[in-house]
């Protein structure tokens, strides 16, 4: 039961606060270059790379985009910020 509780807070902290701006996690054999362009199919734009390449942070202009990133094969989008970022790794550099 206490697993229980724990895994549904987890959910919960990890749902999208702000549906145009995600961290989208595809499966981890997933390169980096294949991520982007899953993001890019699903009309999204990169904000930052995540911790492995799988996992990128992602930016729409409506609500609808984790449906998108769903359908080009995200196992999950949840909130960048949950569980303290730890998924979403660095701001890229600026040149």
């Amino acid at each position: 039961m206490a697993a229980a509780s724990v895994l549904s807070v987890a959910a919960l902290e990890a749902q999208p606060r702000d549906r145009t701006r995600v961290a989208a996690i595809f499966p981890p054999w997933t390169s980096a270059g294949n991520a982007i362009a899953r993001v890019a199919q699903a009309g999204g734009r990169i904000v930052r790379p995540g911790l492995i390449g799988a996992v990128v942070v992602v930016q729409g202009n409506d609500a609808d985009l984790p449906n998108r990133l769903y359908a080009a094969g995200a196992w999950a989008v949840v909130d960048p910020a949950a569980w303290g970022g730890c998924l979403a790794g660095r701001a890229a550099p600026t040149s």
